[in-house]
This record gives C-alpha cells, sequence and structure tokens, in this order.
C-alpha cells in the first residue's frame, strides 16, 4: 500500500503541476543553454598586465691589503682580500674597487662616479650617524665611461689607515675633545645618463664603505650598496579560458535540464499522470485518513455478523461524521481496506474501491446510508 500511495502522490502532483513544471523548465533550459554557449563558444575577454621590459643594475664594492711586514700567518708580499679584519702592524693601507652594472637586452649609460673618503664624528644609533658633531672629507678617486649592457664600471680607491688614524688624533687634539663616534667610510656617489631598454634613465645612487678602524686592526663593515630591477609592463587582452569544472559543468547541466524536461513532457502526454476514478477516489481517502486520523483507529473486520444491520457508507468523511455523531471510533482495517463504526445495533461500513472482498462486502450490507437515513425510528 505504501509503494501505491507514492506512486499515486507522484502521479497526482505530476498531473496538477505538469505545465507549470515545462515552463520552469523551458526557461531552465533556455538560460542553462545560453550560459553553457557563452562558456565554451563566446569565451570573455579579460585584461592582464604583460611583462614587456627587464633591466637590472647594481653596485658592489671588493677590498684587499697588501702584506708589508712578514709574520707567521702572513708574509710581505702577499695580500689579504675581502677579510673580516686587517691588522695595522701588518698593512698601512685598504685598496678596494667599485664597481657599477646594469643587464639589458639594449642601452646606452654614461656613468661618472665620485669617490672620496669621509670622516666625521658624532652620535651613532643603529649603524646610522644622528647628529654629526664634525666632518672631513678627502678625494679618493674620479673616473667617467660609457656602458652597453653587462659591462661593469669600475673605480679603484686607496685608503691609507695610518694616515686616517692621524688625521682622527689631530681632530681630537685640537678640539680638546673624544666625545662621540668616529665614522670612517668610503662614498662613491654615480650619477647616470641615457637610455636602456627604451626607458630614458637619469638618476644618481650613493653607495658607502664603513671602515672601522683602531690603532692596531681596521676592518670592513657590511656594504651600503644598490640592487635594483626595473621592470615595465602593457596591458593587453586575452581570452579567458574556462575551468574545466565551468565548460563540461555548464554542458552536463544543460543536458540534465533537457533529459528532465523530455522526462516529463513524455509523461504527461503519454497519459501516464493521469489518474482513474479509482484512483483519486484512494488519493481521497489517503487525505481524509491524514485529516480524520484523531477519529480513527486501526483493527480488524468483525468476521461473524453479529449486529441488527449493515449499513454502506459511501466516503471516509461520512464514516466519520457518523463516529462524531454516536461518539464513536472508526475501525480501519488497513489489509481489507474496511473501515467500520462499531455501535450496539449497526455496524457502518465504508469500503475502499481497492478492497479484496468489495463485492463480498457491499452484498453483504443491508442498506446504504441514504436509505438508512429514510428510516423512522
Amino acid at each position: 500500500m505504501a509503494e501505491i500511495d507514492r506512486s499515486l502522490r507522484i502521479r497526482s502532483f505530476l498531473n496538477e503541476w505538469a505545465t507549470v513544471l515545462i515552463i520552469i523548465l523551458v526557461l531552465a533550459a533556455a538560460g542553462v543553454g545560453w550560459w553553457a554557449y557563452q562558456i565554451n563558444l563566446e569565451p570573455s575577454v579579460e585584461t592582464e598586465q604583460r611583462l614587456t621590459e627587464q633591466w637590472s643594475e647594481s653596485t658592489d664594492y671588493s677590498h684587499s691589503a697588501p702584506i708589508t711586514n712578514d709574520s707567521l700567518p702572513f708574509a710581505a708580499g702577499d695580500r689579504a682580500s675581502n677579510r673580516p679584519l686587517y691588522y695595522t702592524a701588518l698593512s698601512k693601507q685598504l685598496e678596494g674597487t667599485y664597481s657599477y652594472e646594469y643587464t639589458a637586452d639594449s642601452g646606452s649609460v654614461a656613468v661618472t662616479t665620485d669617490t672620496y673618503l669621509l670622516i666625521r664624528g658624532g652620535r651613532m644609533e643603529n649603524g646610522n650617524m644622528t647628529e654629526t658633531y664634525w666632518e672631513l672629507t678627502e678625494p679618493l678617486a674620479v673616473d667617467s665611461e660609457t656602458l652597453s649592457p653587462d659591462e661593469t664600471h669600475r673605480v679603484d680607491f686607496t685608503v691609507n689607515i695610518i694616515e686616517v688614524l692621524r688625521t682622527i688624533g689631530t681632530v681630537e687634539q685640537q678640539l680638546d675633545a673624544t666625545e662621540g663616534i668616529v665614522d670612517v667610510r668610503v662614498v662613491s656617489v654615480s650619477e647616470l645618463s641615457g637610455t636602456v631598454e627604451s626607458d630614458s634613465v637619469e638618476t644618481t645612487y650613493r653607495s658607502e664603505l664603513p671602515i672601522v678602524v683602531s690603532p692596531s686592526t681596521f676592518r670592513v663593515a657590511e656594504a651600503e650598496t644598490i640592487d635594483e630591477t626595473h621592470e615595465s609592463f602593457e596591458t593587453v587582452e586575452v581570452l579567458a579560458e574556462p575551468s574545466p569544472l565551468q565548460a563540461y559543468g555548464s554542458i552536463i547541466a544543460f543536458g540534465l535540464v533537457v533529459m528532465l524536461l523530455v522526462v516529463i513532457v513524455g509523461l504527461r502526454y503519454t497519459g501516464y499522470t493521469e489518474l482513474t476514478d479509482e484512483e483519486e477516489e484512494l488519493l481521497e481517502i489517503e487525505q481524509a485518513r491524514e485529516r480524520f486520523s484523531e477519529w480513527i483507529t486501526t483493527g480488524e473486520f468483525p468476521s461473524e455478523r453479529e449486529y441488527e444491520q449493515t449499513v454502506l457508507v459511501d466516503t471516509l468523511e461520512g464514516l466519520v461524521d457518523v463516529a462524531i455523531d454516536t461518539n464513536k471510533r472508526v475501525i480501519e482495517d488497513e489489509q481489507l481496506g474496511v473501515s467500520t463504526v462499531l455501535d450496539d445495533t449497526y455496524i457502518y461500513i465504508y469500503i475502499q474501491p481497492d478492497s479484496p472482498a468489495r463485492d463480498w462486502l457491499v452484498s453483504y450490507a443491508d442498506t446504504t446510508i441514504d436509505e438508512f437515513d429514510e428510516y423512522e425510528f
């Protein structure tokens, strides 16, 4: 019975709403079809930034100290290069090279570099001079040249460490003070002018090589150099390729909607959704059964005739009315498809159209409810 009821409910729903469902599915098929067409056959155009030119430039320092005095670790005539610490007892000067280069596909840049020694006293915080008490500069080297891509501009310089110590001592003696920190560094200022990758270049770079000096040692701290990358972009239009999920998903969705539409139309016009009179009555019984469930109790139809008269009721609603009037319960035999109301004298009976005992029970009844109502009591 449950499977039959579910089937009838589905057919009844389709019979009632088939036209609405067909309209909705037609609109859905049109919408999903247009979406699938746009995704797969008319991809959208997007804009993106595309790298057209890229070039880079950098500065650097290298340094070394010639060994002038013999020692166990070092021999006179040798050269110590790019070391963290040098000894004034072995080397009197620091020799270095400042370099600038750029990497590009095309270009021509004129470079002029002024390298000088900066000695100053003042307050230092985190490696930066926050207050300057005094300052001296000494030119070391100047050089100019025109560079093509990947060529290197080099400027050599020499710092006499003994002279630096002597200069610091002279300044402190003249000032009669040793207040602050003495900062010594090589400064290289490069002025650039030219064209690289069709871009005009007109700029100045400052690089610095700090030197920490003492009467016994001198060392080179981390250099402050330039490492620049230049990029040029252009805006281009590209076709936006749909993802596989969008491409295949839209086609599958369109196919499912069309298939469902064909199924609904086929069921509608083959008559599958149309209900017979008996099926419509069964649905009405089910609806009434749900509506009047508080008056109905399941049970079994009596197998023997124990009442003076059996009254045949046309509908379940009518049987419920009898139960209400007589203040009795409706007893439903689900297996037999029969509902009854029992009182002291009469048995009121409603027989479902699919009852296997319908013919026998109709013959069994003494009268219909309409005939029963005509009696005078």
